[in-house]
């Protein structure tokens, strides 16, 4: 009855707000109206909650079963129209006697803003985007005693010259202006008001930047520059004159930066961490045509800034042990286009950091990959020029948090070694890329170093182009034999065409089953089919023959059998078949080598010249 009696009380000191079509509503929309209307803020269920989902977006942490439970009911605002949505979100049921619909933004009221806000320092008012510019300076500061200017709604504050937003009065039922407090600062606060600065500018930080002992603007203006970056691969780390310090050395400065290594290390919440990456090629080999890979030996080098590991030591810190490179946050590159990936392992992990005294970081490690060479497009094989590539993207962070560049040296970004040597092939250009990074999960940063090769023909000339070409020639001895050699006119064209079909084979077993005409099919498709055909221009040789000799034997074995006009007409047709055999031999003499010349000069200035993909274009 007590308690009724003093809410009663409440609803005559305190207004409440209405809703313009109904005066039995009530809207809770601050700290201090929850307090008044006996709604305890500080243990409320929603407010822990609410306390616990802010410390997770600006902080890495690992919620708890009981913590993932409280997240669960955690409402931006609640409407109250039974004792059962008040026994449920803790509202004394004793309001519903009054109005008959209550709402209550939870997301404003645990936000636990106090009823009267003091402005009682330069800092203060900034952090409240309250301007007290004109009042300062009209102030009379030779008056020894405090004034407290209270403002009560958003015309008191114009009254006397203050900027302020009408909004802070929804959360505030007043503000009160402590002067000469508000006007004075110190050393301490112009620190704050430098912090708050850029707080307001750039948003939170993403860890406590009061532990490292530099200026705000300097430790801005090294974590955006990245020139330090490309120049940290021509300094030779700076290791010829001096020894690193050891992998220990590091700890008690995580200790003291409460460093997280889950952490991505940008100075606020919403930068980008930006990573240079670079790769030094040890050995290229085993290029697969038939599946479309090759292997890569290689060392990887990043580099970044981590303004969490300013030491201001005089030497760097050398990490090369596993359990001291777990304790540090890196970058999380992989090969999107390698079909097999592998560090290095004998006799020791192959890697190493430095950490240099200014925050930045240099990592280097040696990996082994298999990356696919399916983009290789073989239209002019074997006088192509294949391009493979390597595509390096971040396998947990999306653009906006962590974003891949090359070294701006291209020596620096992409480094081969002068050794390297590839059977057929030779390097003939590097080339930093980019690639397209969208994955179903968001837009990742991705690189693509590319390497532009040359074909050596040598070996196909020596073992494909001459062999084929001979077999070819030799189909030719066909038309020089007499025309009663048979056996050696058919058998001659029949083995060089079962030779061309065996060493046609032997030429496609490395080649991938692609559905388009390559150049060497082309080779081998003419020098088959002309083979073919001398062969049929046998047949057809040897089939005159056969009737010219066939006709003249039917007459000379019976004289008396037939007419002189029938003797005549038949002796006419077999000189004529004969002539034919011979007319055909003499223009296939001159026209095969005018034939296979035409076709050479065809495919070297026509089929193996021209775009590399011109025979998918369509």
């Amino acid at each position: 009855m007590s308690l009724l009696i003093s809410i009663s009380l409440l609803f005559l000191i305190f207004p409440h707000s209405s809703n313009p079509s109904s005066s039995n509503f009530l809207d809770i929309a601050s700290t201090y109206q929850a307090v008044d209307y006996g709604i305890a803020t500080d243990q409320h269920q929603q407010c822990l909650s609410w306390k616990l989902w802010w410390k997770t977006q600006k902080s890495l942490h690992d919620p708890s079963t009981a913590d993932i439970d409280l997240l669960a009911i955690r409402r931006a605002e609640v409407w109250i129209r039974n004792e059962h949505d008040a026994e449920k979100y803790d509202v004394p049921v004793e309001l519903l006697q009054n109005f008959t619909t209550i709402r209550i933004v939870f997301r404003n009221v645990c936000r636990l803003l106090p009823r009267v806000l003091q402005i009682s320092s330069p800092l203060a008012a900034r952090r409240s985007r309250i301007t007290l510019d004109a009042l300062c300076q009209t102030y009379n500061y030779s008056d020894p005693e405090v004034q407290e200017l209270v403002l009560n709604n958003y015309e008191e504050a114009q009254e006397n010259a203050i900027g302020i937003d009408q909004l802070l009065f929804l959360d505030h039922q007043s503000v009160m202006i402590v002067m000469p407090a508000a006007c004075n600062s110190s050393n301490s606060d112009e620190k704050e008001i430098s912090k708050q600065y850029y707080l307001e500018k750039y948003g939170d930080f993403s860890f406590n930047v009061s532990n490292l002992n530099i200026e705000l603007d300097k430790l801005h203006e090294m974590v955006h520059d990245f020139k330090p970056l490309d120049q940290i691969m021509n300094q030779n780390l700076g290791l010829d004159y001096q020894r690193p310090l050891p992998s220990s050395t590091i700890l008690p400065f995580l200790r003291k930066m409460e460093y997280d290594a889950r952490q991505p290390p940008s100075l606020h919440v919403d930068d980008t961490v930006t990573v240079k990456v670079g790769i030094a090629v040890q050995s290229m080999s085993n290029f697969e045509l038939s599946t479309m890979d090759y292997d890569l030996d290689a060392w990887v080098r990043m580099s970044w800034i981590d303004p969490r590991l300013r030491h201001d030591l005089s030497r760097p810190i050398l990490v090369n042990d596993y359990t001291f490179l777990k304790m540090i946050w890196r970058p999380d590159p992989i090969f999107t286009n390698s079909k097999y990936s592998t560090f290095h392992k004998v006799t020791y992990l192959n890697f190493y950091l430095f950490i240099f005294p200014d925050g930045k970081i240099f990592m280097d490690m040696r990996v082994y990959l298999k990356p696919t060479a399916a983009q290789i497009v073989l239209c002019k094989y074997p006088h192509d020029n294949p391009a493979v590539s390597l595509k390096i993207s971040s396998m947990g962070f999306t653009q906006d948090v962590v974003k891949l560049e090359w070294f701006s040296d291209t020596n620096d970004a992409i480094w081969i070694e002068k050794n390297v040597k590839i059977p057929e092939l030779s390097i003939r250009h590097l080339h930093p890329d980019t690639c397209n990074g969208v994955r179903k999960s968001g837009v990742y940063s991705c690189l693509e170093a590319k390497f532009y090769m040359h074909r050596e023909v040598g070996y196909h000339i020596a073992n494909t182009y001459i062999p084929t070409a001979i077999c070819v020639v030799f189909s030719w001895i066909s038309v020089w034999l007499p025309e009663e050699f048979v056996e050696g006119r058919i058998f001659v064209s029949l083995t060089v065409f079962l030779t061309l079909s065996a060493e046609n084979n032997s030429a496609k077993e490395e080649l991938p089953k692609v559905s388009y005409v390559k150049a060497i099919d082309i080779w081998f498709g003419f020098t088959s089919t002309f083979v073919f055909l001398t062969m049929l221009q046998a047949l057809v040789v040897i089939s005159l023959e056969h009737n010219s000799k066939r006709l003249r034997l039917k007459f000379e074995n019976n004289l008396d059998g037939y007419s002189k006009y029938q003797m005549t007409k038949s002796m006419l047709l077999s000189r004529y078949y004969h002539r034919m055999a011979r007319q055909i031999d003499t223009f296939c003499k001159v026209m095969y080598p005018v034939i296979f010349l035409l076709f050479l000069m065809f495919y070297v200035f026509v089929i193996t010249q021209g775009d590399e993909r011109k025979c998918i274009k369509n």
